[in-house]
C-alpha cells in the first residue's frame, strides 16, 4: 500500500492555515440543506479537524467521521464530535451502503490511488457524493503558491500532490451538478504567508529536499520584500456526483479529456 499523508504534525496549525472565509461555512450548510435531508446518514472521508463537520452538525446533520490522523481527530473530539473513526479512505470499514451520502473537502489529491479511494466512497453510499471544492482564482495569494513551486523547480524538483484534485476529477468523470456557494476576497499579511511556506504549512511541501526549500525560501522572501499584504480570492463550490456512478467510474481506465 503506498505511504499515505498524516496531518499528525500540523493538527495545532490546520485550522488557522484553511479556516474557511468568513461567512463560508454557513453556505456551505445553506447549499447541503437544498440537496440531502438531515436525517440521512452522512459519511466525511477525511473528517480531519472537523472543519468542515462541525458547523453542519451544529446544523442539525447526522455526520460520521473518518480520517488516518490521530492529532486531527483529537481536534475534531475537542470540538464535540463523537462519531469518529481512525480509518483509511481506500479501506473504509464499513458494509456496503452503509450510509446515504459521502462527504469529502480537498481529499482525493492527498492519495495516490485516489481511484481505490472513489470505488469505496462509491460501494459505502447508497446515494450521493458530495464535495466541497476550495480553489483560488487569480489573485496574488495563487502568484506566491506558482513562484515557490517555480523555485523549486529550477533546482530540479517538481512540487506536485500524490493524487488528483476533486476538480480534476470531475473533467473525467462528470458530476450530476455543480453549487456555486461562495466567491471570497480577503487580505492576508505578506509575513504571515511567508511564515507559512517557511514552516511548511502546505502537504505538497512535505516531500521537497530541505535543501531545495530553504533555497526557494531565500529566493521567495527577496521577492516579497516591502510587500505588506496579498489579496487572497477563493471559489467555493459544491460538487455531486451519483455514488454508484462514481463506483462504476472507479472501475474502469482513466480516459482523460481531449
Amino acid at each position: 500500500m503506498p505511504p499515505r499523508i498524516s496531518f499528525d504534525h500540523v493538527a495545532d496549525v490546520y485550522d488557522e492555515t484553511r479556516a474557511y472565509a468568513q461567512g463560508v461555512t454557513d453556505l456551505i450548510g445553506e447549499a447541503l440543506e437544498r440537496v440531502v435531508s438531515k436525517e440521512s446518514r452522512l459519511l466525511e472521508v477525511g473528517v480531519g479537524t472537523g472543519r468542515t463537520a462541525h458547523p453542519l452538525t451544529e446544523r442539525g446533520f447526522d455526520i460520521t467521521g473518518v480520517d488516518i490522523s490521530t492529532g486531527m481527530l483529537s481536534k475534531a473530539r475537542a470540538k464535540g464530535l463523537r462519531r469518529l473513526l481512525i480509518a483509511d479512505a481506500t479501506a473504509l470499514p464499513f458494509a456496503d451502503l452503509a450510509f446515504d451520502h459521502v462527504l469529502s473537502a480537498h481529499l482525493t489529491h492527498l492519495i495516490s490511488d485516489w481511484r481505490h479511494a472513489l470505488a469505496e466512497i462509491g460501494r459505502v453510499a447508497s446515494g450521493l457524493y458530495l464535495s466541497v471544492i476550495n480553489e483560488r482564482i487569480g489573485c496574488q495569494a495563487e502568484e506566491m503558491q506558482r513562484a515557490y513551486e517555480d523555485l523549486c523547480a529550477e533546482d530540479g524538483f517538481e512540487v506536485r500532490h500524490p493524487g488528483m484534485r476533486e476538480r480534476e476529477i470531475a473533467d473525467i468523470v462528470a458530476p450530476l451538478k455543480t453549487i456555486d456557494i461562495a466567491d471570497s476576497t480577503e487580505s492576508v499579511p505578506v509575513e504571515k504567508a511567508i511564515g507559512r511556506y517557511r514552516s511548511r504549512c502546505f502537504s505538497d511541501q512535505w516531500s521537497v529536499p530541505d535543501d531545495v526549500h530553504e533555497n526557494a525560501m531565500r529566493k521567495l522572501e527577496r521577492m516579497y520584500a516591502g510587500v505588506k499584504e496579498l489579496d487572497r480570492r477563493e471559489k467555493t463550490r459544491l460538487f455531486i456526483w451519483s455514488a454508484g456512478y462514481i463506483r462504476e467510474c472507479a472501475s474502469e481506465p482513466v480516459r482523460t479529456p481531449e
